[in-house]
């Protein structure tokens, strides 16, 4: 009996903990919409067409709970872009579940909008990213075919011979105006 009451607080420490993790960002972030940075990073992938300016979201396909309405509200906000800006943007959505079906994180991607691209990583490749990125992510304890995850949004430069990322939103709802204002910025560098 004293075996399983234990593995019972093990297991709910485990659960509060991992929910912790994923509340306590938004509450030491609470109005601060969006990090400033110049971090320079060599990863393949990324900004690696024709566009300069990537918005980048981590996620997982099916995730119906965070993935699923800050892509709908990433859609609106490239709908709102100017035709010339929206050629010069490209959104991807990286999948941190690597997928069985190579193929899922593009269709993912693509069911909010067609311009979209979305991207598989291998284990190896996910690790560098989310080393970069300083992404989190891990099995939900409550639902194994489920990922707990931070769900940041990125946005990233391809200047000169170099790719930087210039700003993480981590706060959610995004706030479009800022992120189309900190687009325009970084188009006319």
């Amino acid at each position: 009996m004293q075996k399983k009451t234990s593995a019972a607080i093990m297991i709910l420490l485990v659960i509060v903990v991992s929910v912790l993790i994923m509340i306590i960002p938004t509450f030491l972030t609470k109005g601060i919409s969006r990090t400033s940075i110049h971090k320079e990073f060599e990863l393949p992938l990324v900004l690696n067409d024709d566009k300069d300016i990537k918005l980048l979201f981590f996620g997982y396909s099916g995730c119906a709970d965070i993935c699923t309405p800050r892509m709908q509200d990433i859609s609106t906000l490239y709908k709102s872009l100017s035709y010339e800006t929206a050629k010069r943007v490209g959104i991807e959505f990286l999948d941190i579940s690597t997928p069985d079906d190579k193929t899922l994180p593009n269709r993912f991607a693509h069911f909010f909008n067609e311009d979209f691209k979305g991207i598989y990583l291998d284990k190896n490749i996910l690790r560098e990213y989310t080393k970069v990125f300083s992404v989190y992510f891990s099995k939900s304890l409550m639902d194994k075919t489920e990922y707990d995850h931070t769900a940041n949004l990125y946005l990233t430069k391809r200047s000169k011979n170099k790719k930087e990322i210039r700003y993480i939103y981590n706060s959610y709802p995004y706030d479009f105006n800022q992120i189309k204002l900190d687009i325009e910025e970084l188009l006319h560098e």
